[in-house]
């Protein structure tokens, strides 16, 4: 894809009403909050879908995932939050209900005692197989089918630059099922 520069918006998005009140304008309101409630609606349905289907979160079949691409299938927890964006306390708990159900396992760090990693067990994997393949076809669902080939094309340009290469620390195996960070 070629660099596009990025142009300066032809006017502010909001303006300062005559009661101190900012206000997007129409168009504004219509990007951003079109993009929040996007990500709102479709994000619900998907974590419903995958709690009903699998009891998994969207956030717990992103941790296994992570776990199921990384070598031994083990990463530090303190890891596994920085890659997932979560907080160490949120990815413990994701871990302590994941192990309650035998799909993770707790094991010390041997080079660093004070050290955790999760270590997905082979009823994990089954899982996290079964979670992803219906997760996708959901999202295609729910989500591309919904846009053209030109218009994934433009969302994709649009993403980039607020999270550039973000596609491209994912391994082609990761993008056809896990979702991790080399």
């Amino acid at each position: 894809m070629a660099a596009t520069t990025k142009s300066a918006p032809s006017k502010c998005a909001y303006v300062l009403g005559d009661d101190g009140l900012a206000r997007w304008s129409d168009v504004h309101a219509q990007a951003w909050i079109g993009l929040l409630e996007t990500h709102k609606q479709v994000t619900r349905v998907l974590d419903a879908e995958l709690e009903a289907e699998h009891g998994i979160t969207l956030s717990a079949l992103e941790v296994l995932g992570r776990l199921a691409a990384a070598e031994d299938r083990s990463l530090r927890l303190s890891a596994l939050a920085t890659a997932c964006g979560l907080s160490l306390s949120r990815i413990s708990r994701i871990t302590d209900a994941l192990e309650t159900r035998g799909l993770v396992e707790r094991r010390p760090v041997q080079s660093d005692a004070r050290a955790v990693e999760g270590h997905l067990t082979d009823a994990g994997l089954d899982l996290i197989r079964r979670a992803q393949g219906a997760h996708f076809a959901s999202v295609q669902r729910r989500f591309f089918e919904q846009l053209n080939d030109e218009e994934i094309a433009l969302l994709a340009a649009i993403f980039s630059r607020f999270a550039p290469r973000a596609a491209d620390t994912c391994t082609t195996s990761d993008r056809e099922g896990q979702l991790t960070t080399r």
